[in-house]
C-alpha cells in the first residue's frame, strides 16, 4: 500500500516503442498551449527541433536543457544546441554537478510530463525497445517542473516527492519495486550491473518469485558480465534481445507495478547521473509494460 501511494496514479499512460514512431510525443509538443520544458540527454531529430523552435516562435515558453558530455567521442549535442539557440528558444547545458544528465523529460503546459527511458534521435523509436510514460499526476507534474527549474538555473535540490529520481533514492525506489514482488517479477535492461539491485532480483527468485530478465546484447562490461554470471548462479534466467535494441529501463513486480524510467541498473546512473523514472501503478499501463517484456523474453536467447 505504501508503494502504490508513490506510484502514478490512473491517469498515466505507458507507450511501448517501436510501435507508433512515439507520434504522441511530438504530437504534445506541436500542440502544446503554454510551456514545453525539456530535459534530454541526446536531441538529435530534426521533427523535434523543428517543433520546439516553431513552438517558440508562436508565443509559447520553451525551455531545454541538453547534456553537454558523453562516454564516447562522436555523439554531441552542439549542432543542436546551437540551432536551438538560433531559433529562440532558451537552451541551457546540464550542471556539471552530475557525470551525466542521463534524463529524458518532457513536460508539456505545466499538465503532463513524458518521462521516458528514449533519447530523442531518429532512431530510438523506430529501432529500439523503449518505454514512455505520460503522467498527469499534478504532484508528479509539479515534482518535475521543480527538477527541472533547478537544473535549468544550476541549483541543488533535494526532491521528496513521488519520482524515482537520480542521484537522490532512485536505488531504493527500484529495489523497493523488486522487493515488493509476490509472483512475478520481470527486468528489462540495457545494462545491469548494480549490486544492489542484482542482490533484489536474486532476493525475489529465492522466494520463490518468478523472475524474467531480458537485456540488450551489446558486449558487457566486466561489472555486467559478473551480475549476469551471479543471476545465472542463483538460478534466474536471463536472456539477450538483438532486436529490437534493449534501450528499455523497465521493471515490473506482480504485473500490477511498474518502473520506467532514464535509470540504468548500473551505480553510474543510479549514483552519479541526473535520471528521472516514474512508478506506474495503473494496472492496465503495468500490464502493457509486463506483457511486452514477457514478449521481448520469448523472442530473446539464453546469455
Amino acid at each position: 500500500a505504501a508503494f502504490a501511494e508513490r506510484a502514478v496514479h490512473h491517469t498515466g499512460q505507458v507507450f511501448a516503442e517501436p510501435s507508433d514512431n512515439a507520434q504522441p510525443l511530438l504530437t504534445s509538443i506541436q500542440t502544446a498551449k503554454t510551456s514545453i520544458h525539456m530535459t534530454m540527454y541526446l536531441l538529435t531529430s530534426s521533427s523535434y527541433v523543428n517543433a520546439l523552435i516553431a513552438q517558440k516562435k508562436a508565443g509559447r515558453e520553451v525551455k531545454v536543457i541538453l547534456n553537454q558530455n558523453f562516454p564516447t567521442t562522436g555523439t554531441s549535442n552542439d549542432t543542436v544546441f546551437g540551432q536551438l539557440q538560433a531559433g529562440g528558444v532558451d537552451v541551457v547545458w546540464a550542471p556539471p554537478g552530475f557525470n551525466y544528465t542521463h534524463e529524458k523529460t518532457v513536460i508539456v503546459d505545466g499538465a503532463s510530463a513524458w518521462i521516458m527511458t528514449m533519447n530523442v534521435t531518429f532512431s530510438s523509436p523506430t529501432a529500439n525497445r523503449e518505454y514512455l510514460a505520460l503522467d498527469t499526476d499534478p504532484d508528479d507534474v509539479a515534482e518535475a517542473e521543480q527538477i527541472f527549474e533547478a537544473d535549468f538555473t544550476n541549483t541543488p535540490i533535494t526532491p521528496a516527492g513521488k519520482l524515482v529520481v537520480a542521484p537522490t533514492g532512485a536505488r531504493e525506489a527500484i529495489v523497493a519495486v523488486a522487493d515488493s514482488a509476490t509472483t512475478t517479477l520481470d527486468v528489462e535492461g540495457e545494462e545491469l550491473s548494480d549490486g544492489v539491485v542484482v542482490s533484489a532480483i536474486t532476493a525475489a527468485h529465492d522466494r520463490g518469485v518468478a523472475v524474467r530478465v531480458v537485456l540488450s546484447d551489446d558486449t558487457p562490461t566486466s561489472a555486467m558480465a559478473n551480475a549476469v554470471q551471479t543471476l545465472k548462479n542463483d538460478g534466474v534466467d536471463v536472456r539477450k534481445l538483438s532486436t529490437p535494441y534493449v534501450h528499455a529501463k523497465a521493471l515490473v513486480a506482480d504485473g500490477t507495478l511498474a518502473y520506467v524510467g532514464s535509470e540504468n541498473f548500473t551505480a553510474n546512473s543510479l549514483d552519479s547521473n541526473r535520471e528521472l523514472g516514474v512508478l506506474v501503478a495503473a494496472p492496465s499501463e503495468a500490464a502493457k509494460v509486463q506483457s511486452t517484456i514477457a514478449g521481448d523474453f520469448g523472442a530473446a536467447v539464453t546469455y
